[in-house]
């Protein structure tokens, strides 16, 4: 077929070839809307009309309180006078002694040796006390009475008595430091405070209340 042959061919139809066209269209327009985006529409409801009333006026502000304008004092400078000045008498005028004059002697000497007044020396050291210990009196009887009981059984046996000797001689107190028995202690107790004098201990010569230590035997004669 040529080309001729085409271009001499006639249209059959208006109204078909606007069929097409209007296809072709509608084609066009559905592959156009198929890529947008619809937005979807949302549903409200009915509509409520309400009538809202306009705000009312303010309350009118309160007159502002009338301020009176204050007085300002005057000042004034007002001079004093000074206190007038008073005169007095003089003070009294003193006679006081006059001195006598004071008559100065030089004394010249010949140089030499001067003697420095030396420090005194030490007091000495005050003396020992004297002291003397208590002694029996060879008048007073000395030895206890021997127990009958320990004589009996010819028992011999020692005590030792420590005495507490006033200032007057006399024995205060008698302790008990060690004894054969008791027999020969209660003896030697008794016989003790009852006979027993001394002459006091001294200091210097001063009686002095001392203890002495002592040890008696008891011995059967043979």
């Amino acid at each position: 077929m040529s080309h001729g042959a085409f271009l001499d061919q006639k249209p059959r139809s208006l109204s078909g070839l606007a069929i097409v066209i209007a296809a072709h269209v509608a084609a066009i327009s559905a592959l156009a809307l198929s890529k947008m985006e619809m937005p979807s529409q949302e549903f409200l409801g009915p509509l409520t009309i309400r009538n809202i009333p306009l705000p009312k006026d303010p309350p009118p502000l309160p007159p502002e309180p009338k301020v009176e304008p204050r007085e300002v004092p005057q000042h004034r400078t007002v001079m004093t006078r000074p206190d007038p000045i008073v005169k007095t008498d003089a003070p009294p005028v003193l006679d006081l002694p006059k001195q006598q004059p004071v008559d100065i002697t030089w004394v010249t000497t010949k140089p030499g040796p001067i003697d420095i007044p030396r420090d005194p020396p030490p007091p000495k050291p005050l003396p020992d006390p004297v002291r003397m210990e208590a002694r029996l009196d060879p008048r007073s009887e000395l030895l206890p009475p021997y127990p009958d009981e320990e004589i009996r059984a010819e028992r011999e046996g020692t005590v030792t008595i420590k005495v507490l000797i006033g200032a007057d001689g006399r024995v205060k107190r008698a302790e008990r430091v060690s004894a054969a028995s008791d027999a020969f202690w209660r003896e030697t107790y008794r016989h003790v405070l009852r006979n027993w004098r001394f002459k006091p201990a001294t200091v210097d010569g001063r009686p002095v209340e001392s203890s002495r230590t002592m040890t008696l035997r008891f011995v059967l004669d043979s």
